[in-house]
């Protein structure tokens, strides 16, 4: 029987928010695959409704004014109940999520080694103080944070934003997941700490099989990371194509459009680079 680890079946989700009695659309009627183990990029500008989406797919849309409908939402052939909004996220087993700003993300009270150890305890595995210490330390080593008595004894509050960034990966990934959600997770991140993360997650997400969403506005960025991209514009899924093929397979003028406005060599003399509303 073929795998289904880690894959996802969305079909006509749709995502509103109500104000003053208005209920508008954020995410209108979504249709999208992910297959075993691939990396799918989520891109368009701010407002697009990029997290909300995948927000919405992970359990983690918990505004007390948001609706969630659609026809068809499965993680590995079973379907996930998203219907109803709680207050708290809804942990869906097999699904971790980093989030887009691991200052606010990560608990500012607990020490690194009390959310890992938090996580680690979660897996089903019985694990001794000691297997609890080694795996702790694998995974912080894993996601380049060598010190790991000094991470392990810090709060969020205590390292760089890098390393924030390392121990949130770190602590999304030890609980081995087979679908790992990102939502920005390069956006408080220089270029070459953005390539590093992001060489992070390819890379250990590969060694676990696990399938990989990333959202992000940085379309370059993840033309060099993801399988396939999603194209949002105005909460509508405007464009599906391989990261490969983009500028040749897109369809939307907006994908187009946002290839254009990424300064390159050819733009470093224009005395205006393009924006969207000029391309």
């Amino acid at each position: 029987m073929e795998s289904t680890a880690g894959s996802l079946r969305v079909r006509g989700l749709t995502v509103s928010y109500e104000r003053g009695g208005v209920w508008s659309p954020a995410v209108h009627g979504a249709d999208f695959d992910l297959a075993p183990g691939e990396r799918l990029a989520v891109v368009g500008e701010s407002g697009s409704g990029k997290s909300t989406l995948i927000s919405a797919i992970a359990g983690f849309l918990n505004a007390p004014n948001a609706a969630i409908e659609y026809d068809t939402l499965e993680f590995e052939a079973k379907p996930l109940e998203r219907r109803k909004i709680q207050r708290l996220p809804r942990k869906t087993d097999g699904i971790s999520m980093v989030f887009q700003d691991a200052m606010t993300s990560l608990d500012p009270v607990w020490t690194v080694e009390n959310q890992v150890k938090a996580v680690l305890k979660r897996s089903g595995k019985k694990l001794s103080k000691a297997e609890l210490r080694e795996r702790m330390e694998y995974w912080l080593n894993r996601v380049g944070l060598r010190d790991t008595a000094r991470v392990l004894s810090s709060r969020p509050y205590e390292m760089s934003g890098g390393m924030r960034q390392r121990v949130m990966l770190a602590v999304a990934l030890c609980g081995s997941p087979r679908l790992l959600v990102a939502d920005e997770p390069t956006s408080a991140l220089d270029a070459s700490l953005s390539r590093d993360v992001m060489d992070l997650m390819a890379e250990l997400t590969g060694e676990l099989g696990a399938s990989l969403v990333i959202v992000t506005h940085d379309i370059t960025l993840c033309l060099d990371y993801a399988h396939r991209l999603l194209v949002m514009q105005n909460g509508h899924i405007v464009d599906d194509v391989e990261a490969s093929k983009i500028s040749t397979d897109a369809k939307h003028p907006y994908t187009h459009g946002l290839l254009r406005c990424v300064p390159t060599l050819d733009s470093v003399d224009l005395d205006e680079l393009p924006t969207l509303e000029t391309v």
